[in-house]
C-alpha cells in the first residue's frame, strides 16, 4: 500500500512553492530520511524538482530519475507551482497525501497533513513508523 507524499521547495525570490508528488514510502523514515540524508544541497533539490512527479524516491538522483512518471510517457506530471502553502496542502490532501516535505533555508521540514509536524533531524533509521 502506498504512503503518498509531496516534496516541495519554497522559492524566496517569487514567494511561491514548487512541488512534486511521490507515490511510495512517503512516511518520515522513508522519503523523509532519504531527503535529509541524500538531497541536502540546493543542486540536488533542483534536480529532483526537474523530474516532476515520481513513483518513489531513491538515494541517488540517477536512480530517482528512473522513477519519474515522465519516462513512462505520463502527462501532467511536471512540478507544480503554488502561491501559498495552504493552496499546496489542499491540493495534496485531495490526492490523499499523508506527508509533505519542504526544502527551505537549507533544510527539510516534514508536515503530517493529518497529524503533527515531525522533526526529521530527530529521527533514526531504526524507527519503523511514526
Amino acid at each position: 500500500m502506498a504512503t503518498r507524499s509531496f516534496i516541495a521547495r519554497y522559492n524566496p525570490d517569487t514567494e511561491d512553492y514548487t512541488s512534486i508528488y511521490c507515490h511510495w514510502d512517503g512516511y518520515p523514515t522513508g522519503v523523509g530520511l532519504t531527503l535529509r540524508d541524500h538531497y541536502n544541497i540546493d543542486e540536488k533539490v533542483s534536480f529532483l524538482m526537474a523530474q516532476g512527479d515520481i513513483s518513489s524516491l531513491r538515494e541517488s538522483v540517477v536512480e530517482t530519475a528512473e522513477e519519474a512518471y515522465q519516462l513512462r510517457g505520463d502527462t501532467d506530471v511536471d512540478a507544480r507551482t503554488f502561491k501559498s502553502m495552504h493552496e499546496m496542502e489542499e491540493h495534496y490532501r485531495s490526492m490523499w497525501c499523508e506527508y509533505g516535505y519542504m526544502w527551505h533555508d537549507g533544510q527539510w521540514n516534514c508536515y503530517g497533513l493529518n497529524i503533527q509536524t515531525i522533526n526529521l533531524y530527530d529521527l533514526n533509521r531504526e524507527i519503523e513508523n511514526v
